[in-house]
């Protein structure tokens, strides 16, 4: 056997994030380590590592890497990382059979669905509901559906959290270029449910028409479920990992495993990512999951020969933040009215330079336009759509200026992008 650590690992991360990174590329990546690469585990800070292993979603992972090396983790750090894990384990079963309800449900009113990610895509890509954090329930439908879907999930007890987007249906077209789902609480249940028409709000050459024509049938419990094939799955998580620059590292983990799964074609990936025009954010994310995770794969095998420019930006933005939250850095600098603006600007430039094609690049430049969450309940909607994109600014300007917005460009006691 031999270490692991890639140099990139070794300068960047702290001790934590470092031996986390061992934990991934044994579990995901399938690599193997001499026991002696850990004897500088003294230097760690165990609370800090739990609190990385936690803001990283990968307590499945840890855990079944502390089950393999016992005597790398202390007792008392296993125990609290076999605590989490089983709780994950109970709200993966939950949402599993949240999934069963909901497919007998949206089979009773005709309604075609494919289940995206959550229970089972785990169970999909790995085998095991326990190995992988979910958060909610994400079911795509089409256009055709979405209203009927709505209606099914209220009526099953679901309350809408996004009201804006039934309280006025003038505005309807809108809104479906602004996001591309909306989100729905059980109250007594306290299950998310995240109602896609889109896989991506920033990615439009991604079409629905066309996954559901690509989509596969699995067996799950007696139930016939719609998923995606693989390399599908592959430029949808590369195209949301690259949205959110991997700020959270379960996210580039499922790339990192299904690069690492027996009989994957890179070449199949990549012609994949060249159908939906997303050839950029897919060639970044494997060279992101190489470098990251010390999978040793230069770059001639993953498919191509180096990154341009613009790729090389975006691997650096994703690595950076990365490193950035590994860190704690905090930004630094005014907090005011200029700096808000700067910071939106900086993210627009990063979204327009992520897309391939230029009606995602035209729809990234719409998004900024519309803000439904600036106006009050109370309000009347103009009638002219020209004018309610003209006055959302204004109010939204307001916002900024008054404080009610955050750097990162996201409403303040809210989690909507501005």
């Amino acid at each position: 056997m031999r270490g692991v650590k890639s140099d990139t690992t070794n300068n960047a991360f702290s001790n934590e994030m470092r031996l986390l990174l061992q934990c991934f590329q044994i579990e995901a990546v399938g690599l193997t380590v001499e026991l002696s690469e850990f004897n500088d585990t003294l230097a760690i800070d165990w609370n800090r590592f739990i609190s990385l292993t936690a803001r990283h979603r990968l307590f499945p992972q840890v855990n079944a890497f502390s089950k393999r090396y016992p005597e790398i983790i202390p007792a008392q750090v296993q125990h609290a990382i076999a605590e989490q894990a089983s709780k994950n384990l109970r709200r993966m079963l939950s949402l599993a059979g949240e999934l069963h309800v909901i497919h007998q449900l949206f089979e009773n009113e005709h309604i075609g669905f494919i289940a995206m990610k959550g229970p089972l895509m785990v169970q999909q890509l790995y085998g095991d509901y326990s190995f992988r954090q979910s958060r909610d329930v994400d079911i795509l439908v089409q256009v055709k559906h979405v209203d009927n879907a709505i209606g099914a999930l209220t009526q099953a007890g679901y309350h809408l959290l996004d009201a804006y987007f039934v309280e006025d249906m003038g505005k309807r077209d809108l809104y479906m270029k602004r996001e591309n789902h909306v989100r729905f609480r059980h109250p007594n249940k306290m299950i998310f449910i995240e109602l896609h028409w889109a896989v991506s709000k920033y990615f439009t050459s991604i079409k629905t028409p066309l996954l559901f024509d690509h989509s596969l049938e699995i067996d799950v419990h007696d139930k016939k479920y719609r998923t995606f094939p693989v390399d599908d799955y592959f430029v949808i998580l590369a195209t949301h990992g690259i949205y959110h620059r991997y700020e959270l590292l379960f996210w580039l983990y499922d790339i990192a495993h299904i690069m690492s799964m027996p009989g994957i074609n890179y070449a199949s990936l990549l012609t994949k990512a060249e159908l939906y025009n997303c050839y950029t954010p897919v060639k970044v994310s494997m060279a992101l999951a190489s470098s990251v995770f010390g999978m040793h794969k230069p770059l001639s095998q993953l498919g191509f020969q180096k990154l341009n420019n613009r790729e090389q930006f975006l691997f650096n933005q994703c690595f950076d933040t990365i490193r950035a939250a590994d860190t704690r850095k905090k930004s630094i600098g005014s907090k005011g009215f200029l700096s808000t603006l700067l910071q939106r600007y900086s993210n627009q430039r990063y979204f327009w330079l992520m897309t391939d094609d230029w009606g995602s690049k035209k729809r990234i430049l719409l998004n900024t336009l519309i803000k439904p969450y600036v106006w009050g309940n109370d309000e009347k909607l103009p009638n002219s759509n020209i004018v309610y994109l003209l006055m959302t600014q204004v109010k939204w300007l307001k916002m900024v200026v008054m404080g009610r917005m955050t750097r990162a460009g996201k409403l303040k006691g809210g989690d909507r992008e501005a």
